[in-house]
């Protein structure tokens, strides 16, 4: 045999005989990276820290946080598609990561979006695990004479308070979605005032500039104590235990819709399916500690959640959030 021959022959054995330990070996390197396409600092940087701390022990593994933001989450999640697949690299989507698949129908979505979408959120991605679930209420400017929904919404449609205005994140932003489902439940006359980020349409909510919007729980909480904001309805099935004395849509006569914000991990397609679901119960072990919930702080609710239920969850909002944007944006 020539020594090409007997070196070709030993690669293929040696190929063989480790492939059927590739995943059980895994993590076999260091590090693991998340990639987080949002800023440092915000809720899902901080959620994703706070998950990793947790599952890295159990690993025995170092995992990293690479915060890759801009274009509505799409440079982030690019870099996820398109990584190895073998289980070193993983990403968080929001419910953007549905909104943008979406959107991507649209002819204008890139300017939109900031950025076409190069990637498809069905097939590019198998979901890990859940992260946290963002709950959500609808709250008011002290001023503002409405202390339930239907006041809300009837104040909107009085001629002389017509164009009640709403705060939201953009076009395209899950904000902007939640306003159109309210608007499209409870037939009110909002008008759409777009913002950067929360904290500036927070600050102008609080300064009277403009009259509502969606927050989270956890972050309107500190405002509607110290009587800077009034909580008019929670937006979940259930009422949520920070605000128990507070009604949900259903409870205030609008029901059908229960809407909460949520972000989960996520790898690239072609993950060997034993890495996934290695990830996935270290991640939904570590969300399940009892302590979770105090370091994931005002991010969130954490979300423990299956692939399975993830995938499903993604195909359903598509479709959700795609009859809004379609009835919505032109």
């Amino acid at each position: 045999m020539s020594i090409t021959r007997r070196a070709l022959c030993t690669i293929v054995a040696l190929g063989f005989a480790a492939s059927p330990s590739w995943a059980q070996e895994w993590p076999a390197k260091q590090p693991i990276k998340i990639i987080v396409p949002y800023p440092a600092g915000g809720n899902a940087d901080s959620a994703a820290r706070a998950v990793a701390e947790a599952a890295s022990a159990n690993l025995k593994q170092t995992i990293i946080i690479d915060n890759r933001p801009g274009a509505s989450s799409i440079i982030g999640t690019e870099a996820v598609a398109r990584a190895p697949a073998d289980g070193y690299t993983i990403g968080v989507v929001s419910d953007s990561h549905a909104i943008n698949h979406a959107m991507a129908k649209l002819p204008k979505a890139a300017d939109v979006l900031g950025a076409k979408v190069p990637y498809d959120a069905l097939k590019d991605f198998a979901p890990v695990s859940g992260m946290i679930i963002v709950p959500l209420v609808l709250v008011v400017n002290p001023k503002v004479p409405a202390r339930t929904v239907k006041d809300l919404v009837q104040l909107s449609k009085d001629n002389k308070n017509s164009g009640l205005n709403f705060g939201t994140m953009g076009t395209g932003s899950p904000w902007f979605i939640h306003m159109h489902q309210l608007r499209g439940l409870t037939k009110a006359d909002f008008v759409d005032v777009p913002y950067k980020g929360l904290a500036p349409a927070a600050t102008d909510l609080l300064a009277g500039q403009i009259d509502t919007m969606v927050m989270p729980v956890h972050y309107a909480q500190q405002y509607i104590k110290a009587g800077k904001l009034v909580p008019i309805a929670t937006l979940g099935a259930q009422r949520h235990p920070l605000l128990p004395e507070v009604p949900t849509l259903a409870e205030s006569g609008y029901p059908g819709l229960a809407i909460s914000n949520y972000l989960f991990f996520v790898a690239p397609a072609g993950t060997p399916p034993a890495i996934v679901d290695k990830l996935g119960r270290e991640f939904n072990a570590a969300l399940k500690q009892p302590a979770m919930k105090d370091k994931l702080g005002i991010s969130g609710d954490p979300y423990p959640a299956d692939s399975a239920e993830l995938a499903a969850r993604v195909r359903r909002d598509i479709e959700t959030y795609g009859s809004v944007i379609q009835a919505t944006i032109k």
